[in-house]
Formats: C-alpha cells, structure tokens, sequence
C-alpha cells in the first residue's frame, strides 16, 4: 500500500512538475516581450534547469535559512531582476501574474529578506507566487535648491547619504548604512535624527507605486491620501513602490546649490563612551534618567555589545547630534552633562570629540558588513521613561548572549510624530535585539541563538507596546498575527480597509 501511494505521490509531482513548466514557458513568452528589452531584466524559473543560477538569484545577505532550505511553497515560480526602472512592464509582471493564478511579492533587500518577503506572499500551501526584487534599482537624484531628493527602493542608505552629503543635506535614514531604502521605509524607518526630524516615512512626501491593476499611482498628502498614510509604515501589503519622493534636511550651516561637502569634512557633535560589564545598571539607570528630557536634536543610545576577542559584553553609549547647524547652548549643555557623568566611572574608552559624517552613517555596519551572517531579529517599542525593571531585564538577558555577533541597541524613538503614518508608537523607545551568528553546520548552535532571542523577546513582553515590522524574524505559515501585532489596533484596522479597496483579490503580500 505504502509503495503504490509512493507511485501514486510520484506521478503526481511529475504531473504538477510538467504543469508548472507550461505555464513557466507562457510566463516566459509573456516576460519576453518588447516591455522587457533581455539586457533590462533577468528571469529565473523554479523548474529551469540551470537551478544554480535559480537559487543565486533568491539569495539575500541573511544567512538564517539559506534558499536551498525553504519549504517548497515559500520557492517563488519566478524571480524577476530589473535592471532598471521600468513602470510599464512591473506593471505587466503584475497582470500577467494575476492572468496565470500567482500572487506577487516585492523586495529590496535590507529588513526584506528573501524568505520572509516569500513567507509573507503566503497563506497556505497552495499558493504560488512571482518575487520581484528591486535590489537593482538604485538611482538617487538630488534637489539642492528644493532639499528634495527621489530615490528607488535598492537605494542604499550609503548611497542616499553619500549623494546628500554633497550640498550639506540629510536624510534621516538608516543607522546601518548597506539598508536598503525600500526595505527600511516601507516598514516605518527608525532613523538617524528620526527624535528631532521624525521617522524615515515622516519625511517621505510622495510614493510612485503599482498597484493591483498594474498602475502606476503617485500618493501624498493630496492625492490618494489613505494610500499614502497606509504605505508609510505598512507599504509591503498594497503593491509595488518603485519610487520614494524625501524631504532632506540642513546638516551644516550653509547648505549648498553646488557638490561642496563630503562625508569626512561634516562634523557632528557627539559624546560616545565604551563601559564594561560592572557599570551596566549606573549607564541604564543615567540613560532612563537623562534620555527622556535631553533636546530633540540630541540622538542617544546605548548599544550592547560583546568583546570578540575576550567575550566580555560591553555598553556603548553614543549621544551624535542632528541639529541643523551641529551648534546649539542646549545641545553642548546636554552633551556637557554626558561627559561630567562619564567621567565619574570607570570606561573602556571615551571621547567628546566631534565625529565625521561618514562615522556616524556607519555607526552600526560592524555586525552587518560580513555577507556570511545569520540574523534572526526583533525590534520592539517601551514606553517612555524607560521602567528600571526593565533595565534590569535587558542586563539579565545581555549577560545570556551566546554569540559576540549579537547586539541589541535601544534608541529614542520618535517621540511627537510630525505627521501621521502607519508606524505608530510615538513617544516611545525602540529596542533593536539582533542574534547575529556564523553558521558551522551545528543545528545545536543555530537553535541555541534563536532560543536566546525568543527568549528574549518573552521576559521582555511586560513592557512591549508593540512590534517593528521586521522581516528578519521569520513569517510561518498561516500564522494570522504576525503583522497585526506590528500596529497599533486602530492603524491595523485602517491597513485592513484600505487593502480592501486597493488590493481586494490579495495579490500582494497578505496582512
């Protein structure tokens, strides 16, 4: 009985194998019209034979659960690479898509990793799917007169940066600069300076997306104005965003019409202190204290780390300041405070000197430079003041890290949000947790670092408002909260029915 079942089980797959290399050779005739020129976009088939080429292509920067270790319903039918922008045919991958049963997921890397953005396309086994990555489309262009600039979502944060700098401008963008901007907007966007410019999505002030028709759609303020709100901090659910429209921001005195600065000639004010295990509940206990009264322009966190070389964990505090022209009395007093403080305890090391631009835009690419990394995440929102049970929760657990990879940074969130989004939790800490580690074939070893976060994530539920949409910690299957639990009860509501009206067949990721 078993060996005919086993017949019965293999015949099928055939079956549904030679299915699914029909309707891969009518997508392919439909992907290979005159829309998509061969040199502007790369096509990969799941039943194609050169599966090398097929998995190369599924493969982002997290190394948590490598492509040939997906399920097989999170293995899109097809992977498509733009080379370049081009509205009209992601407009046809859409229709076509549609026309032939499969659903459509976008990523660009960064907090959209390969298989969450597959999982999140998912609700149940059945379910096929196209993966467009967009990690290919990165062409910024700056406004110096306007402080504009336009963006495509495989814009590095680097990238962005990098253009700013030139005319004195800033963007408040991602701490870590190889992030993705459409990865990091679409989810809300925690920043550098978000405390006194607000979040990435507060200083994005239109979209260009494609919707579940295979539209192209400009949403701000004025025009498609639910769309707009929704997108900016839950923009994964409701189609594909090619274009972000951001409103940049002074970093010096005289911004410039002309290319006269770069990232090593801007100086930012800053106080940054290195503190061993012994001074962890005074750094806390100060942080609590003084973060929550301190000047907006003033960015401070605490960033808990380990030693590599002797596994001691370590506190790094870090006060970098966003004021517009890096200058101001209650800024240097507040910076002043810091250092009197520190210099009362013991550091590892210790500077109140100014810091480049380029340090602080690289402030946490240590633990994301390394391509062989797994990264298993949450990032989690407290209310402020920070409750002193909780510090000592983030001790107890820090003290617990398995792997000197990982890291946790608890950041001032946006405390008055200027405008209203998705994102939610205002006037709140965010708490990054990161169980960063190198794979070595152990299963032990990996489930020991998923453990620690899950863990984690539990003693510190007390006190979690709520969660980052984070996709570096694994949709499962049919799992119907894992998003909702990313927004606040009336925001998840609104996302409900505004992907009714714009996307009411589910083509997009599923919310």
């Amino acid at each position: 009985m078993k060996f005919s079942l086993c017949i019965l089980s293999a015949v099928a797959a055939v079956a549904c194998a030679a299915a699914d290399i029909t309707t891969q050779n009518q997508v392919y005739k439909a992907y290979s019209s005159p829309i998509f020129p061969k040199d502007s976009v790369n096509i990969q088939f799941r039943h194609q034979k050169d599966q090398g080429s097929y998995y190369d292509a599924l493969k982002t920067f997290n190394n948590l659960i490598l492509p040939k270790e997906f399920p097989a319903s999170a293995l899109p039918f097809a992977i498509v690479t733009p080379k370049k922008a081009n509205n009209k045919g992601l407009g046809k991958i859409v229709n076509v898509a549609k026309e032939f049963g499969l659903r459509v997921s976008a990523r660009s890397g960064g907090y959209q990793s390969g298989y969450s953005a597959n999982m999140a396309a998912t609700d149940n086994n059945k379910e096929d799917f196209v993966l467009v990555d967009l990690s290919k489309l990165n062409k910024v262009t700056i406004n110096p007169k306007a402080r504009t600039a336009t963006a495509e979502p495989g814009t590095t944060g680097l990238e962005l940066y990098t253009e700013a700098i030139k005319y004195g401008l800033h963007f408040a963008g991602p701490h870590t600069a190889r992030v993705t901007i459409g990865g990091f907007l679409l989810q809300g966007g925690m920043g550098i300076g978000s405390r006194l410019h607000g979040s990435g999505v507060d200083n994005v002030v239109g979209f260009d997306i494609i919707t579940a028709d295979g539209k192209t759609v400009y949403t701000d303020i004025k025009h498609n104005k639910d769309l707009f709100y929704a997108v900016r901090g839950g923009g994964q659910f409701f189609g594909i965003v090619t274009k972000f429209y951001l409103r940049l921001v002074p970093i010096v005195k005289k911004p410039s019409l002309a290319p006269a600065y770069n990232a090593n000639s801007v100086l930012i004010d800053q106080v940054f202190a290195i503190f061993d295990r012994p001074e962890a509940k005074q750094l806390l206990d100060f942080y609590g204290k003084f973060d929550h009264k301190a000047p907006k322009a003033l960015e401070n966190k605490v960033v808990f780390v380990v030693d590599t070389k002797t596994n001691a964990k370590q506190y790094l505090f870090a006060s970098v300041s966003a004021a517009p022209f890096n200058s101001s009395s209650s800024v240097a007093k507040s910076q002043g405070q810091i250092t009197k403080w520190y210099k009362t305890l013991p550091t590892n090391f210790a500077t109140s000197n100014p810091n480049t631009y380029a340090g602080v835009i690289h402030g946490s690419d240590a633990s994301w430079a390394d391509s062989d990394l797994s990264y298993y995440a949450e990032d989690m929102w407290f209310p402020v003041p920070l409750d002193p049970r909780l510090q000592k929760v983030l001790i107890k657990q820090w003290d617990k890290v398995p792997s000197a990879l990982s890291s946790m940074a608890l950041n001032t969130g946006t405390w008055d949000a200027p405008t209203k989004n998705a994102l939610g939790y205002d006037r709140s800490y965010s708490l990054c947790v990161y169980s960063t580690w190198k794979r070595n074939g152990t299963a032990s070893w990996d489930e020991t670092n998923k453990r620690w976060l899950d863990e984690t994530v539990k003693a510190l539920k007390p006190w979690t408002q709520g969660y980052y949409a984070n996709e570096l910690r694994p949709k499962k299957l049919k799992d119907r909260n894992y998003w909702r639990k990313c927004y606040e009860k009336k925001t998840y509501k609104t996302l409900q029915v505004t992907k009714n009206k714009w996307d009411p067949n589910n083509i997009f990721k599923s919310l």
